[in-house]
């Protein structure tokens, strides 16, 4: 079966020189038409009480660009999507959703614009994609980009690496067939993944990830002996940010392969919700709960896999109490701590593990919500 959707690709690309001056005029020529109207919006309410709007700002803009000349010279489409995202912003401000906007700043480890597909200004031919005003790009990925290209957005990462998002429409998506087959999740420390058939995923490339970790520090106290924004100081921070981005690629590999598995097999998979900030107020616990980055593999279940194929995934109640529930006479204990890993009902006399029980419970409350 195939269904029509939206999808973006991300790849990363490898400018030459001058491409990556573009990027780098492209990049501030954004922040300051975002900071400039950001201030010419504040100053309209704070002295006419007047309120201007985004077709407002985008004619502001076209007399702006005739004393600063230098906004000629990039895409003029990334110009207006810095206007959008300050309209957006103001936006989320008055619906409560986020909090006032605020100025974009050059030391920003990550930066981006986005710029749209008019009239086939964006296309790819072979192992190369061209932008507007950039020319012809090479870039490298494992998967095949398909249907029609709406925008692309380009970002430059705090290591240095330029990568460019690919939004296309009509992406024809693979559901697998459809089974009877369903399984409960439990999330853990010591063991990072529990399924209720009893077979337990620790977490990938424990040792790998506790180096990473431990080389992070050694260059986060050398950093903070450096002077700001010196040359030592940049090399150190850009070797740092290389370093989180191993981390994140060696996860994202793993969770996606976890993810596959899952959405291969199962139909319906249910998962709990975990309340992470609280659980992160544990001092002993606090490190290890953040590293073990439950949010990013949730997201993969979520958005990469179970959506794509057609498969349902459920989160339960986090408060739903898993781990104290007898899955055989539905028995409550209260009294059950942390550090027990096993317990034996009392009503029952049936002897549970800790984990297993919980991804038990967890995939029959799930199912009850289908």
């Amino acid at each position: 079966m195939k269904v029509v959707m939206y999808k973006s690709f991300v790849v990363r690309i490898y400018p030459d020189e001058v491409q990556e001056n573009f990027f780098t005029n492209q990049f501030g020529c954004c922040r300051f038409v975002f900071n400039t109207f950001l201030d010419a919006k504040k100053k309209a309410y704070t002295e006419n009480m007047e309120y201007l709007s985004f077709y407002d700002c985008s004619a502001m803009l076209t007399e702006l660009k005739k004393s600063k000349t230098w906004l000629k010279r990039v895409d003029s489409t990334g110009l207006i999507e810095s206007l959008k995202n300050l309209e957006n912003a103001f936006n989320r401000f008055f619906n409560q959703i986020s909090k006032y906007p605020r100025h974009k700043n050059k030391y920003n480890p990550v930066q981006s614009y986005k710029t749209n597909n008019i009239n086939n200004n964006i296309r790819i031919k072979d192992k190369f994609i061209r932008l507007p005003k950039v020319g012809w790009i090479r870039f490298r990925t494992h998967q095949k980009i398909t249907g029609q290209i709406q925008s692309v957005t380009v970002k430059q990462k705090a290591s240095g690496k330029y990568f460019i998002s690919i939004l296309c429409k009509n992406v024809i998506r693979h559901i697998f067939k459809s089974n009877n087959r369903s399984c409960g999740i439990d999330l853990g420390v010591s063991r990072f993944v529990t399924i209720n058939t009893g077979k337990i995923i620790q977490f990938p490339q424990q040792n790998k990830i506790i180096q990473l970790n431990n080389k992070i520090r050694r260059l986060q106290r050398k950093l903070s002996k450096k002077e700001f924004s010196s040359k030592n100081y940049n090399k150190i921070k850009k070797k740092i940010a290389q370093t989180y981005e191993k981390i994140h690629n060696i996860l994202d590999y793993h969770f996606y392969k976890i993810a596959q598995q899952l959405t291969e097999k199962y139909q319906v998979i249910c998962m709990e919700t975990l309340n992470i900030k609280g659980m992160l107020k544990n001092s002993r616990l606090s490190r290890s709960i953040q590293e073990k980055s439950w949010h990013m593999f949730t997201k993969n279940n979520r958005t990469k896999r179970a959506y794509e194929h057609g498969r349902t995934l459920i989160h339960i109640d986090q408060w739903y109490p898993s781990s104290k529930t007898c899955n055989n006479c539905q028995y409550y204990n209260d009294k059950l701590k942390l550090n027990n890993r096993t317990w034996t009902c009392p009503q029952c006399g049936n002897t549970h593990d800790r984990d297993i029980n919980a991804a038990k419970n967890i995939q029959r409350e799930g199912l009850k919500k289908i």
